[in-house]
């Protein structure tokens, strides 16, 4: 006979076992959905990354639509087309050459000059691809080196390419935070790692062709996947994903332990309490899958609302430390992404800026002396109208050098290249002389311009070019924002070891709230108010259609500074303005230590 603790034994194991067993069922199909949503999340931490390298692609690409559309519309003169490539190629260190092809691939222009040619049939597979976003990989360079070429179309035919070291993406994948040993890889068309976060020197052009992830990833857009890979004997869940248009992919890949670990010991761990404590077991069950399902599917749909274009769109930092940092990884990516975004539509409002109002300011000299070029050509003039004529066009050509000037002075300064030749500068010989050269233009407007200057002016140290063109440049800018018949005084003082020239005009004033930021680049300020009647209300409509690029006032602060000086300014609304230069006396001790080193 059975005793009555062996039938009692008998019971409890035939009451625990069977609902031990329904418990474990009950967990594997918790630990199911889990790996689901893990593998979900893991899909979009790799369209996340394949986001952020389609956005860099857009950066590099922007400056090339303008160029394209420059070399689609009327042909530009190669100095000025040069001009902007030296410019946009020293914003980006990492871009190597661009060029501009026909049709068949033929080298129509090129910056730099002496660039290098392009590898056989690299041109010819980027035109064959410009309508679905044409970016190729050259590993013509060497093992472990490569190049990226990225072409865009030209309206007339042709492309615009450029090519970009490939260090570059190191730089754009530094930022992003991602959990212990995940690895985040770039495969180009070729199936070559072109980026790997881990150990990036041994692996690089290594092809991947017929590899598990590619296999799970097929025709689709996103797959996952678990993948033991010999490169460096890691087991790892893979989020694979294609980037945009292009045929590259990005893999993210966090070790299987890492992300499957936690949920793995879990579920251990509420197995045993099951065969212990049944009751213990399926309310810790239930608790546990609360815990996990619901930040799962928070950071599921912040996801996909930020793939969706919702940039603000977070992640909830919660539940089991490896899903909180999964949520923390989420969120800085989605904040580097959007103030990424947000650079890049500031930098676009002002490219278009720019360009904008730069091509106004070719336009209108060209157009003038277009005109006046025909009536010269058709004869019949008299030498006085022939003259006048003349003296417009001179003043117009002036007027355009200018503009060129300053564009080659902004872009050498960005490049750190610009430079001045200081030496000794007769002050009252300057100011006579820069007045000369805008006299007419006052005169057209109706302006008393007048020189005030101490007697015994010492000599000063600067370049004199280089001062004349910033003294010019604001009796000009007085004159434009003067109302017909206005006062401008260029007046020059010493002050100690300085001489001050000043530039002070009666028109229409500065806002203070502009004062600060007067001299940042591209800067071009806001109208400041004026009283209903007067000369200064009358005039506003003028004053308000002056084109203006915002490069004047900020060249002229740095060229002052590299000669060892400063510019300030007073204004009032409604009174005037006063710019002042405050520049070095020249020390005759220093002339005379030149002359015996040149003896």
């Amino acid at each position: 006979m059975v005793s009555i603790r062996g039938r009692l034994l008998m019971l409890a194991v035939g009451a625990v076992v069977p609902l031990s067993l329904v418990a474990l069922a009950a967990l594997w199909g918790v630990w199911g959905a889990r790996q689901q949503q893990l593998n979900e999340a893991m899909k979009q931490q790799a369209e996340l990354a394949a986001v952020v390298f389609e956005r860099w692609l857009d950066t590099q690409r922007q400056p090339l639509l303008t160029v394209a559309a420059l070399a689609g519309g009327q042909a530009p003169d190669d100095a000025s087309l040069r001009n902007y490539l030296r410019f946009v190629t020293s914003l980006r260190p990492h871009w190597i050459d661009i060029r501009i092809v026909n049709a068949r691939g033929g080298s129509v222009f090129s910056h730099p000059a002496d660039a290098e040619g392009f590898p056989p049939g690299l041109a010819e597979k980027l035109l064959a691809e410009i309508h679905r976003g044409a970016v190729e990989t050259d590993w013509t360079r060497g093992e472990g080196q490569y190049v990226l070429a990225m072409a865009v179309p030209v309206a007339a035919g042709g492309a615009v390419i450029a090519r970009v070291d490939g260090k570059a993406l190191q730089e754009l994948f530094r930022d992003l935070q991602l959990p212990d040993r995940a690895l985040i890889t770039l495969l180009d068309s070729r199936r070559r790692i072109i980026y790997r976060s881990q150990s990036p020197e041994v692996f690089l052009g290594t092809g991947v062709n017929g590899s598990a992830l590619l296999t799970a990833l097929g025709d689709h857009r996103t797959a996952v996947t678990v993948v033991k890979k010999p490169l460096d004997d890691i087991e790892r869940v893979y989020g694979v994903a294609r980037v945009g248009a292009t045929d590259y992919i990005m893999t993210v890949g966090v070790p299987s332990a890492t992300l499957y670990g936690p949920a793995r010991r879990q579920l251990a761990r509420l197995a045993g309490f099951g065969l212990l404590a049944l009751l213990c077991a399926v309310t810790a069950a239930l608790h546990i899958s609360r815990g996990i399902a619901r930040p799962l599917d928070r950071l599921s749909l912040a996801a996909r609302a930020f793939g969706e274009g919702n940039l603000a769109a977070r992640a909830p930092i919660e539940g089991p430390p490896r899903l909180a940092q999964l949520g923390a990884t989420f969120n800085a990516m989605a904040e580097h992404i959007e103030e990424r975004e947000k650079r890049l539509n500031e930098l676009d409002r002002l490219k278009s800026e720019f360009v904008s109002n730069a091509s106004h300011e070719l336009r209108t000299p060209l157009t003038t002396i277009k005109a006046l070029t025909r009536l010269l050509l058709r004869g019949g003039l008299d030498e006085t109208k022939q003259r006048e004529y003349l003296e417009t066009i001179a003043v117009e050509c002036d007027r355009q050098i200018d503009l060129v000037l300053n564009l080659l002075d902004l872009s050498r300064i960005e490049a750190g290249a610009f430079e001045l030749s200081l030496g000794r500068v007769d002050t009252a010989e300057l100011l006579l002389s820069c007045l000369k050269s805008q006299s007419r233009a006052a005169e057209f407007r109706g302006h008393q311009l007048v020189i005030e200057q101490t007697a015994g002016l010492p000599a000063i140290r600067a370049d004199q070019k280089a001062l004349r063109r910033v003294i010019s440049n604001l009796i000009e800018n007085a004159i434009k924002y003067t109302p017909d018949d206005g006062h401008i005084t260029l007046a020059a003082r010493r002050g100690g070891d300085e001489v001050e020239i000043s530039v002070t005009d009666n028109g229409r004033g500065i806002p203070p709230q502009d004062i600060p930021i007067l001299f940042d680049k591209f800067h071009r300020g806001r109208p400041a108010p004026v009283a209903a009647g007067g000369a200064l209300a009358a005039a506003l409509p003028e004053l308000e259609e002056v084109p203006r690029i915002g490069l004047g006032l900020y060249l002229a602060r740095n060229v002052i500074e590299q000669m060892g000086g400063r510019i300030s300014v007073e204004s009032e609304v409604g009174c005037g303005s006063t710019f002042t230069l405050h520049l070095p006396v020249w020390d005759e001790r220093e002339g005379q230590q030149s002359t015996r080193e040149e003896g």
